[in-house]
């Protein structure tokens, strides 16, 4: 899968789950406000989001509503030359961010579905 292909999808996921207004609040480097206008322009017209963000956002793991998001980006890419460095930016800072962690036990970095079961990070010391 090429890189821009990865982005795409990476950004279709982060802004269905967390929304057009936060997906851009990172505690990394900021988004310069060209890239954020870029998004916004693209799924927001006269204050109403775009039906193919809501969609998504209502049903975030839909392959083919994570394709409608995707191809309203690939129409920009098209279209606009200042977009791949925008939508580079964003990879860069919101969604390739790595963690690090060394030395440690018990971490988790990603969500934990149980099922309905039980989920215990840490030790219980025998009990």
């Amino acid at each position: 899968m090429e890189p821009i292909t990865i982005s795409l999808i990476l950004l279709g996921k982060h802004l269905a789950e967390k929304g057009l207004e936060k997906a851009f609040e990172t505690t990394g480097e900021e988004v310069s406000k060209n890239a954020v206008n870029w998004v916004k322009n693209l799924f927001k017209k006269d204050n109403q989001t775009r039906e193919e963000l809501i969609q998504l956002q209502e049903k975030p793991d839909s392959p083919a509503r994570l394709n409608a998001v995707k191809a309203v980006i690939e129409r920009d890419l098209e279209e606009n030359p200042d977009a791949e460095k925008y939508l580079q930016e964003i990879y860069n800072k919101v969604l390739n961010l790595n963690s690090n962690i060394t030395n440690s036990k018990n971490v988790n970095t990603g969500t934990l579905k149980s099922g309905g079961g039980n989920i215990q990070l840490g030790d219980n010391y025998g009990k």
